[in-house]
């Protein structure tokens, strides 16, 4: 079924090569996201992209081009078994293309990952030691191994990876680890935290690590000629200021009320580590005694039953709410947004200055007309992040600053930053063997790709870490 969606999509970008068009994009329903279920389709920007000056391209240039696009698919385990030779026979009609083309497939094909000799030793190794008929790496005899379990664990600032659990031995974790060295992880990890652009599909950099930088490190990273370090500490500067003006009372409602209430709507991203950080702080000594006579609530259903838990027991003059939405387009975040902002007017009255006293904006650099069409102060009350910050990372920018600030104090969130920079810099600087984020991704592919277990189970213990898996 792959072989026939890539055919598909293959074919496309071919025949869009030949006739600078994209007039395959509707007809055949090619999507943005990248895997629905088991169908896999190519990222819909391959497709949008022109081919300039297709008929004049050079063959240095039409290879560049073609691999380029190739190699932009994140699916690429799907050419282990693809038949080329059907491909193949569907080009007669781009007799001048064929040849080129053809070549420059095959060499992407060799260059994948489950090409590599690396891991054919890893599907080896799996044959030989961890297949269903062999009984000596069951999970009973691997832990009679005291080497291993004294080897399979790791630890990095109060927390502790035990793995020994795991369906894998010290030379499994060993053939991993010279997978990741052959695919140069620790070289792509560099290009992620320096800000090259590796979200290929996007032609964006993914840099939710500079969001917790120090100020020291103002200059050092650079995106398109702006200094993200310096941008980004900017925004958290005008968050603390904002947030301690609100709990002091400086800042008041429309009414003159002191705000005690913040309710934060977005859906997604845009919620849900939020969300996670206030269940975990919540509970805490610290969390309870900052947040005294406080309240903060999220709403992400459109469901109006939804909309009136959240509002029911509030008073609208003492109440701030967060509107999240990078674009400031999203169709659930801006019709609650609306449902909410009526809500305030018919307490008080439909004024402007109801919502510039009662609503604040966390968006993007490019949805700030949107912004201020819908009423809000965008010079004061507009907190901006960025396009380079992925909505499931948006945590530890704006999206979770103001409305952890507003409740628990700047003071904390520091603290949770400081915390996120100390995994960072694990992350990037602890030898494999002893990385806990570099360990779990491997043991995912080893569980995924070779022992064939398809879903991963995140289970809480800690009733106050309920929403992580989220």
């Amino acid at each position: 079924k792959n072989t026939m969606i890539v055919t598909k999509w293959l074919l496309a970008l071919f025949l869009r090569i030949a006739l600078h068009d994209n007039p395959l994009e509707s007809a055949h329903g090619f999507h943005h996201s990248r895997n629905f279920g088991n169908r896999i389709f190519p990222p819909s920007s391959l497709l949008r992209r022109p081919y300039e000056g297709s008929d004049k391209l050079s063959k240095t240039k039409l290879r560049m081009q073609t691999k380029r696009n190739l190699n932009k698919t994140q699916n690429a385990d799907i050419w282990k078994n693809f038949n080329l030779k059907h491909l193949f026979s569907n080009l007669d009609s781009l007799p001048h293309m064929k040849h080129i083309v053809k070549e420059t497939v095959k060499e992407t094909v060799k260059e994948t990952v489950t090409a590599s000799s690396e891991w054919k030793e890893l599907s080896e190794h799996y044959s030989s030691k961890f297949n269903d008929t062999k009984k000596e790496n069951h999970m009973r005899e691997l832990l009679k191994d005291q080497e291993r379990c004294d080897a399979m664990y790791a630890t990095h600032d109060g927390v502790y990876l035990d793995f020994t659990r795991q369906s894998a031995s010290l030379e499994t974790m060993e053939l991993l680890r010279k997978l990741a060295k052959k695919q140069n992880l620790e070289g792509r990890i560099k290009e992620m935290v320096t800000g090259e652009k590796i979200n290929f599909t996007e032609e964006r950099p993914a840099l939710h690590t500079a969001l917790r930088s120090n100020k020291s490190e103002i200059g050092t990273i650079m995106v398109d000629g702006q200094d993200v370090v310096k941008d980004v500490h900017d925004v958290l500067d005008n968050i603390k200021k904002f947030s301690e003006n609100v709990r002091n009372g400086n800042f008041r409602g429309f009414t003159n009320k002191t705000i005690t209430n913040v309710v934060s709507v977005g859906i997604g991203g845009s919620y849900l580590g939020p969300e996670f950080l206030h269940e975990a702080l919540k509970t805490e000594q610290e969390g309870i005694s900052s947040s005294l006579n406080r309240t903060l609530r999220f709403l992400a259903n459109i469901d109006p039953v939804d909309v009136h838990r959240t509002l029911a027991d509030l008073d609208p003059e003492k109440t701030m709410v967060i509107i999240v939405s990078k674009t400031f387009t999203t169709a659930e975040t801006m019709l609650n947004a609306r449902t909410v902002r009526q809500w305030l007017w018919d307490s008080m009255r439909k004024d402007e200055n109801v919502v510039k006293k009662h609503m604040v904006a966390c968006s993007s650099v490019s949805a700030l007309d949107n912004v201020k069409e819908f009423g809000i102060d965008a010079d004061n009350y507009f907190f901006k992040f960025w396009d380079w910050v992925g909505g499931r990372y948006s945590m530890c920018s704006a999206v979770g600053a103001v409305p952890i600030s507003l409740q628990y104090g700047n003071e904390l969130f520091e603290k949770f930053l400081k915390g996120a920079k100390s995994v960072d810099e694990h992350f990037i600087s602890a030898p494999m063997h002893k990385n806990i984020p570099i360990i779990l991704g491997l043991l995912g592919v080893w569980n995924m790709s070779f022992l064939g277990y398809k879903a991963r189970a995140t289970l809480p213990y800690a009733e106050a870490l309920a929403k992580l898996p989220a």
